[in-house]
Formats: C-alpha cells, sequence, structure tokens
C-alpha cells in the first residue's frame, strides 16, 4: 500500500491524526466513516453495520466484554437491539481489531496488514470451506490509517478455545490443520485473478524483502540470535553468517508460478478448536500470494513438538500433498515438495526472530517466552533438516 513512503513520516503523521481525534472526541455514525478507536463508535454507527439488512433493527448499545492488544486492539462487544433487532436473529455479539495507537498503525494500517485481512473476510472468505471467522465488515482511512474489522465472535458461536504455545497438538489436530491449508492453497491455486483482482494481496517474495529492508530486519534478526542463543541450536548459531543469505535465496521460490494464498503466519496461537472439536484459523493480516510450503513448514514447526514433528512431518506433508493434488488435479514431486517443505523453516523462522526483536516503530506482538519457544522449536527444525545449506544449493522449484 504505502511501503515506498518513509515510515518515520507516516509514524508523525499518524500521530497526529490521533491527537486530533483524541481533542475533538469525534464520533462515527455510519459505516462509511472509520473510528479512529472503540470510544469513537456510536450506537447508530453499529446499526449502519449490523442492520444494514434489516431497515427497522437498530442497535442501542454495545459494551465491551474484554480487551487486548498486539498488532491491533481487540474488544469483544455485547450488542444489544430494539426488538425488531432482536427478532432477526442478529449477532448477540462481535470482535473487533482497530488501530487506535501510532505503533498499531505502523504495524497495521502503514503496512497494509488490516487491509488485506479485512478484504480476505468480507470477499474471500465466503467462498471458502474452511473454518475461520466470518467478517461483517472492514474499512480503513487511507489518510490517516485509522482501520477497523469487525468479526465473528468466535467464542459466542463456536465456543472456541484458542492454542498457544503450550497447547498440545494431537495427530487429529495436526491432520486437520493441513487439510485446511489444503483446501486455502487450493482456491485459486495458479489462478490468474490472484494477479488481477487480487492484486491488493501482496506476494510473499515483496511482502518478505520490502518489508525488510523498510524494518531492517536482518539487523533485528542477528540481535535475536543473540539473545535466544540459549535455545537455538549451536549448529545454527555457528551458520549465523549464513542464515541471512539463505533467508533471502528461500523467498525466491514465491516468484514461481506455482501460487496459491497463503495465511502465513499460522503459528499455534492463530488456531482455535470448536466445541464440536474442528480446528479453524484466525487472525488473516499477514495473507500473501506464494509458495505453499512456506504454511506447511511453518504450521509443523511452530505447532508441534520437536518429536511430534520429527515423527509426523512426513506422512502429515504426504497427507497435505495428496489432499492438494485431488483439489487441484497437479501431481506433485516428493523431492522438490521436501525440498521448499526444508528450505521454508527459514522464513518460518524469521517471523518469529523479528518478533523477539524488532523495530521500536512496532509493537511488542508476543511475550519474550513465547516468541524463545517459537524460536527453540523452529531453529531444531531448520537444524534437523539442513535448511541453511539447502536453501543456499539453488532451488528446485
Amino acid at each position: 500500500m504505502s511501503w515506498h513512503q518513509s515510515p518515520l513520516l507516516n509514524a508523525a503523521r499518524s500521530a497526529t491524526f490521533i491527537t486530533v481525534d483524541a481533542l475533538s472526541r469525534k464520533r462515527v455514525h455510519n459505516r462509511n466513516e472509520v473510528p479512529g478507536s472503540v470510544r469513537a463508535i456510536t450506537p447508530a454507527w453499529w446499526t449502519s453495520i449490523l442492520c444494514r439488512d434489516h431497515p427497522e433493527a437498530e442497535v442501542t448499545d454495545a459494551q465491551i466484554l474484554d480487551a487486548s492488544s498486539g498488532t491491533h486492539q481487540r474488544h469483544r462487544f455485547a450488542i444489544e437491539y430494539n426488538a425488531a433487532g432482536t427478532d432477526a436473529d442478529l449477532p448477540r455479539s462481535v470482535f473487533t481489531k482497530t488501530l487506535p495507537s501510532v505503533m498499531n498503525r505502523m504495524m497495521g494500517g502503514f503496512n497494509g496488514t488490516s487491509y488485506a485481512e479485512g478484504r480476505f473476510l468480507t470477499e474471500l472468505r465466503p467462498a471458502l470451506h474452511i473454518e475461520c471467522p466470518l467478517g461483517y465488515h472492514a474499512a480503513l482511512d487511507r489518510r490517516t490509517y485509522a482501520a477497523i474489522n469487525v468479526l465473528e465472535d468466535l467464542v459466542a458461536t463456536k465456543q472456541a478455545n484458542f492454542c498457544d504455545a503450550q497447547t498440545a497438538i494431537s495427530r487429529g489436530q495436526a491432520e486437520q490443520m493441513v487439510d485446511l491449508l489444503a483446501t486455502l492453497h487450493a482456491h485459486r491455486y495458479k489462478d490468474a485473478r490472484l494477479q488481477t483482482e487480487c492484486r491488493w494481496i501482496p506476494n510473499f517474495y515483496d511482502w518478505f524483502s520490502v518489508g525488510s529492508r523498510k524494518m531492517r530486519t536482518e539487523h533485528y534478526t542477528q540481535q535475536a540470535l543473540d539473545q535466544a542463543a540459549d535455545v537455538i541450536p549451536a549448529a545454527l548459531v555457528r551458520d549465523r553468517r549464513k542464515l541471512w543469505p539463505a533467508t533471502v535465496a528461500a523467498a525466491e521460490v514465491h516468484r514461481s508460478d506455482a501460487i496459491g494464498l497463503l495465511h502465513s503466519d499460522v503459528h499455534v496461537g492463530n488456531w482455535y478448536q470448536t466445541g464440536d472439536g474442528r480446528m479453524g484459523l484466525c487472525d488473516w493480516q499477514c495473507l500473501t500470494r506464494g509458495h505453499w510450503s512456506r504454511d506447511l513448514a511453518y504450521v509443523l514447526s511452530a505447532g508441534l513438538t520437536t518429536d511430534d514433528r520429527r515423527a509426523w512431518e512426513q506422512p502429515l506433508l504426504q497427507r497435505y500433498l495428496a489432499k492438494l493434488a485431488s483439489l487441484t488435479n497437479t501431481p506433485f514431486e516428493w523431492d522438490k515438495a521436501w525440498h521448499h517443505y526444508r528450505t521454508q523453516m527459514l522464513h518460518a523462522l524469521w517471523m518469529w526472530t523479528i518478533t523477539l526483536c524488532h523495530s521500536p516503530l512496532l509493537p511488542a506482538m508476543q511475550t519474550d517466552a513465547t516468541s524463545r519457544a517459537m524460536i527453540a522449536r523452529i531453529s531444531q527444525a531448520a537444524d534437523d533438516l539442513d535448511s541453511i545449506n539447502s536453501a543456499l544449493g539453488g532451488s528446485q522449484a
């Protein structure tokens, strides 16, 4: 979206708009307005979003149930309606993601992730037969970088339990996870519309390359290698000078024609289990176009314990390839698939080195304990699979 502009300039502009909104106590009343924060939302705005197909219905009140923060500020709202709204069986609670601070706007507005997630949930998600949230509304103000996404409250609708770094993923759950990813990746796989109608979805190669330059992620990756050296295999620490060139080389596969939709941030904390046992995937803000191997390497290395990953990764990859082949009518050669799986461990690791150590323009997205746990798992996978030398040995795309 706006990566060609200066991050510092945009941070200053965002701070100005946030200050003006706070001083003026600006409120929003219709769906064409983008709230600077949830404090700006009125019942009339909620009515324009949730009651647009029911002219007699109105939202009479909305109360925050709980809140949390990271790349976005997240809130659950309890929604009350007039009699017509109650009779229409409209959502009684919703989940919002907003960008009220400078750091939020740099992460979610300036780099386009809030926009990508919103468009995915409102435009692409309805055609996908996977377990993930419904999207009710999405909006971004390109001038101020304020944004809001209004999503299904999965706790209320599906009794969802969200996973975290301590969650033990069973073999059956892992099979559901790779099946979901195969279904996602098959949607518009190698489809020209990804280059035309969906140009708003960045290619992973560009997303990685431009973001790395702007946010100096090579520098912060090296910092993270120092800070987390005690949980990283010694051989990988010794190879640290080769790590970044290998990570860059591993990105080349995403420039091939074997391109589909990628979630791109499939660590265990973005998965949930519904009350009836289905595994679902949330937090679509890192949506990109790229090679399927990124998501597979990431989900198995970050989602499974090291022992389970070692025991299950080949059968799970075989399962994934069989499902993707059946959905796309495309054969996949095992040796090439295994090569790409091995090299993409480096991009899974990159996501967490720059979470542990990052630009001061970005918010703390995870606790250090979670980041170190993910780095330990993924770096061990990269070491087990000799990912650095595999990437530097040349592509087999």
